[in-house]
């Protein structure tokens, strides 16, 4: 059959050639633009000529070779060959019928999870499907916009296929059966090759299709189920600020419903076992992604175990770090930081799944505070974790009844209690105190407003704040357990990382501590206001808001841009410059203990500098394709830029450029004893503005690059840590042999610290007479002890002169 239909195809093609109308001169015709005209508008000359066009065609066709029609064949063959390429199905359309088939089953799984009529209304789970919906549409449309390409793709090579015979002497080969049995090896084949295209593009064409529909299906039901949950949030939100029951005091509304308690007990948890099993199914992404983060940090813990077990002494040079939770709780303390940063990966999950994951946080971090709080204090804390466990579960599983309603109350008001008692025996000595007290003031508030809520019978809106406050209370307090353990680990690497180098010398860890509490204070802020929000059912809509307001593109005179843009911009460079810094400490670099710098680490400092420029840099170049600033578009506000370099800020660039050429260069590191432009001192920083240096005096002196470039630069320690001391000196008495004390002065010499005796002293007779000379002994020491050696010098060679009874002057 599909041999008849390729001979069919190739014989209508070479047919429509040879059914024209016949002239005297040709055997090949093909019409005229005039075809069909009458003869009186017909121009002789030009049918004449084109007579003689028809004429020319007949003796080409006559004069064909065997290679012509080999070259034809090979054109066919290449055609068939590129449709074919281009007929062909990618990978990842087998791979999206799956992802269509798992989509359908998503939806009919959340379309099971939203039926059903609850009294207390649960407008978390609606947020949790109505944002995994959403997302099921948002790809259900991209899987639609990539199949219609490849659709057009597949139906234009059946398109070519078609045309693929075309060909003028191919034509000319088939329609002669003396020709065709001479290449009839070959037009078997590509009869063969023509039907199995054209089979590939039918079957594909027909896969293409099929997909379609499913996603069409999918489509339709994603936008149905969405306009479904629209609507139950509308009727959950007017349902959630209207009277759900009477007030407290006043007579209960008759319960209609036959279904029993135990009945409902077992439905909500149904549901929520249904939300939890579905979010663990849909955020897989992410909990891989934790996983991994665990997995660094226990495997950092494992190979840091020997100077963990090292903290506890006191006398193992450790102690000065005051790292208390790796000290006592290594293990816990990570668990808590890794369940502090959930938040940021389970706002929208279901609250039964945050309360578990929050109940395994509070009990861990209830062993870290058990050791470190009072009892009395410690057991007030128990009673507010017990509260939030009875809290959340009474918020789950009660309908709003009387006496259950009575119940509600009695928790929120323990709540209270219980906090207010926490908040009283606070003590101001523990760390982020105001903090804590602030979040417990705020819980209590939203807890009281549960109270009020309850009474005036709205009791979904009380179960809300109810849950809300606990939540808000119990997190601030686990929350600095996770600043301090970040902080614990920077500054236990740092000193790892000084070990490593020879560093034994202390440093002071308040200085390391100022520089990153900010950022991981800011962490922790975001971290709370999320959870807070979530739990009061408002962080979607917030959410959303602000993504609005991000995006929306705003426009000041011909420049359009988006406020998420300008704050991408600051946010990457601020984060390159923490990074940068961070870097630094992981390093063993504290800024501040330039004593430590050695000759043998000064190479050291500077790969280190070097490295957090790149970052600074690359965080820049981040920051500016990230905001998509329209470059094209400030060509006047560069200009400007331009303008102003060249008069007014040629000396800041020119300080910059400086920088990046003395970091770069090498002739200056920190550490290096220098003078430059009158001032001597150490090399603290080389910014990129200007460079810092420490007086012997302890004044820092702060030099722009420009000038310390521009001028000639005194390094002492540039290729070594050697100087030359000099001390002058007289000496009297009665005999005065040169040679004895040319060797009292070399034996005093070598005996003191610090000074190098593979170099040998150099001694001077400046002046001599009778009863005395002056001297002038020139030998070397370390850079760091000229001042001290120098002064030992005078004090050793004094005593060894009064053993012979010279007089030293």
């Amino acid at each position: 059959m599909k041999r008849f239909v390729f001979i069919f195809a190739l014989t209508f093609s070479v047919l429509s050639i040879y059914a024209q109308p016949k002239h005297k001169h040709n055997k090949l015709d093909v019409p005229t633009e005039n075809a069909g005209m009458p003869d009186s508008t017909a121009n002789p000359k030009d049918d004449g000529s084109k007579r003689h066009k028809h004429d020319k065609l007949i003796k080409a066709a006559d004069t064909l070779t065997s290679s012509d029609y080999m070259m034809s064949i090979e054109r066919v063959n290449d055609k068939l060959n590129a449709i074919r390429d281009s007929a062909k199905l990618e990978f990842g359309v087998f791979g999206m019928g799956r992802k269509v088939d798992e989509t359908a089953n998503d939806i009919n799984l959340i379309r099971q999870n939203i039926r059903g009529k609850q009294n207390v209304v649960n407008i978390k789970n609606l947020y949790l499907y109505q944002s995994f919906t959403t997302n099921l549409d948002n790809e259900t449309d991209r899987d639609k916009n990539h199949l219609s390409k490849i659709y057009n793709r597949v139906y234009h090579a059946k398109l070519q296929l078609k045309a693929a015979l075309n060909d003028s002497v191919f034509r000319v080969l088939y329609a002669d059966t003396v020709l065709q049995k001479s290449f009839d090896k070959k037009l078997t084949k590509l009869e063969r090759k023509w039907n199995r295209t054209d089979s590939t593009i039918k079957a594909n064409i027909d896969t293409i299709n099929a997909l379609k529909i499913k996603i069409a299906d999918n489509s339709i039901n994603l936008s149905n189920m969405l306009s479904m949950m629209n609507s139950k949030l509308d009727k959950a939100n007017k349902q959630l600020f209207g009277p759900e029951t009477n007030c407290l005091w006043q007579q209960e509304k008759p319960d209609t419903t036959t279904n029993k308690a135990s009945n409902k007990a077992t439905s909500i948890f149904g549901n929520e076992q249904k939300a939890i099993g579905y979010y663990f199914s849909q955020t897989s992404g992410q909990r891989v992604f934790v996983v991994f983060l665990a997995i660094l940090l226990f495997v950092w813990l494992f190979f840091k175990r020997k100077q963990v077990k090292t903290l506890k002494d006191e006398n193992n040079g450790f102690s000065f770090l005051h790292l208390y939770y790796l000290n006592n709780h290594p293990v816990l303390a990570l668990l808590v930081l890794l369940l502090c940063l959930m938040p940021f990966f389970d706002a929208y999950a279901p609250t039964s799944y945050v309360a578990i994951e929050y109940l395994i946080l509070l009990t861990v971090a209830s062993v870290v505070f058990f050791k470190r709080w009072k009892r009395s204090f410690w057991l007030i804390w128990l009673a507010l974790v017990v509260l939030l466990v009875v809290n959340t579960v009474t918020y789950l599983l009660i309908e709003p009844t009387f006496i259950e309603r009575l119940w509600l109350l009695a928790v929120h008001v323990g709540i209270i209690f219980f906090a207010i008692l926490f908040h009283k025996k606070l003590d101001k000595e523990i760390a982020y105190y105001k903090w804590i007290r602030a979040a417990t003031v705020i819980g209590i508030i939203i807890t009281g407003l549960g109270v009020i809520c309850n009474l005036f019978g709205r009791f979904s809106l009380a179960g809300i704040f109810g849950v809300a406050g606990i939540f808000a209370i119990t997190q601030a307090v686990v929350l600095p357990v996770f600043i301090e353990t970040f902080i614990e680990i920077i500054l236990l690497q740092l000193q790892n990382s000084r070990l490593k180098k020879g560093i034994t010398k202390p440093f002071d860890p308040t200085l390391v501590v100022k520089k990153v509490k900010i950022p991981f204070a800011i962490i922790t802020i975001i971290l709370w206001a999320i959870m807070l929000s979530s739990n009061l059912n408002i962080y979607h809509s917030i959410s959303n808001g602000i993504v609005t307001m991000l995006t929306e593109t705003r426009t000041i005179g011909s420049i359009s841009f988006q406020l998420i843009s300008v704050l991408l911009f600051f946010v990457i460079i601020w984060f390159a410059h923490v990074l940068q810094r961070l870097i630094s400490f992981m390093f063993g670099e504290t800024g501040s203990d330039l004593e430590d710098v050695t000759s043998a680490n000064k190479g050291q400092h500077s790969k280190l500098l070097i490295t957090r420029l790149l970052v600074l840099i690359g965080g820049y170049l981040l920051a500016i394709a990230a905001s998509g600033l329209p470059i094209d578009k400030l060509t006047f506000l560069i200009g400007a830029l331009g303008v102003g370099i060249g008069m007014g800020l040629q000396n800041v660039v020119n300080n910059f450029v400086s920088g990046i050429i003395l970091i770069f260069d090498g002739s200056l590191q920190i550490g290096d004893e220098i003078e430059v432009s009158g001032q001597a001192g150490k090399v603290k920083e080389i910014g990129l503005r200007a460079s810092t240096l420490n007086t012997a005096d302890g004044a820092e002196v702060i030099i722009p690059n420009g000038n310390i470039l521009s001028q000639n630069i005194v390094n002492w320690t540039f290729s070594n840590d050697q100087r030359r001391v000099m001390i002058e000196f007289s000496l009297s008495g009665k005999e005065l042999d040169s040679n004895m004390i040319n060797e009292l002065i070399n034996e005093t010499l070598q005996t003191i610290p610090n000074v190098i005796s593979k170099r040998k002293p150099v001694i001077l007779y400046t002046k001599v007479n009778q009863d005395a000379c002056w001297l002038t002994v020139k030998f070397w020491s370390t850079i760091a002890h000229v001042d001290v050696v120098k002064s030992e010098a005078m004090l050793q060679l004094n005593a060894a002169f009064a053993t012979k009874d010279i007089k030293f002057e």
